[in-house]
């Protein structure tokens, strides 16, 4: 095995796992996650309504990106996926509190996110299914098709938090008495 193809199923494997598991906690709670309902909750409060159609989506793409990179099958499409999330968890939650992990920063899914892209450019390795079955999924298309689709994500992401903030800070309609009410409907 050359050192190249050891380094990058290391980090496939590494990477993979833990955007596997960290779609679990999201899909089912496993590993201490929040479930379905907690993280639709959450992604709600983040202006990603709504929560039913946002957290599965999320979780899958984490689960469903996290297992291409393991298995080294269909590379690029699970490197997508995984770019697409670590950029809309920038966007959402992170950025707002900096660079640096220790403070809830944009550090871990930047570096989980960049692993990603580079995946997109040198390829899963010899010791892959893509490799085995003679796809040559690699290169500055695969990259420039992730850049473009985070692009798009990212946009649709702020759109949907920009609508979030307007509607929270629209006051609310006042209630009309019970009275006024009632003589409409008669």
């Amino acid at each position: 095995m050359s050192a190249v193809a050891a380094g990058l199923l290391l980090i496939r494997i590494v990477v993979g796992l833990l955007l596997a598991a960290h779609g679990l906690q999201k899909l089912v709670g496993w590993f201490g996650g929040a479930g379905l309902q907690g993280t639709a909750t959450m992604f709600e409060r983040g202006g990603l309504a709504p929560g039913r159609v946002t957290a599965p989506l999320g979780g899958a793409a984490e689960l469903g990106g996290g297992v291409s990179l393991v298995l080294g099958l269909l590379t690029p499409l699970g490197a997508i996926a995984v770019i697409v999330m670590m950029a809309g968890a920038v966007v959402a939650v992170h950025a707002r509190n900096g660079l640096w992990n220790t403070n809830g920063g944009a550090e871990f899914p930047v570096v989980l996110g960049t692993v990603a892209l580079m995946l997109t450019l040198t390829g899963p390795g010899r010791w892959s299914i893509d490799h085995a079955l003679g796809w040559h999924l690699v290169g500055w298309s695969w990259a420039a098709a992730a850049v473009v689709s985070t692009t798009v994500a990212v946009i649709v992401e702020l759109a949907l938090i920009r609508a979030h903030r307007m509607n929270e800070d629209r006051p609310a309609r006042p209630e009309r008495p019970t009275q006024e009410r009632d003589r409409d409907v008669a």
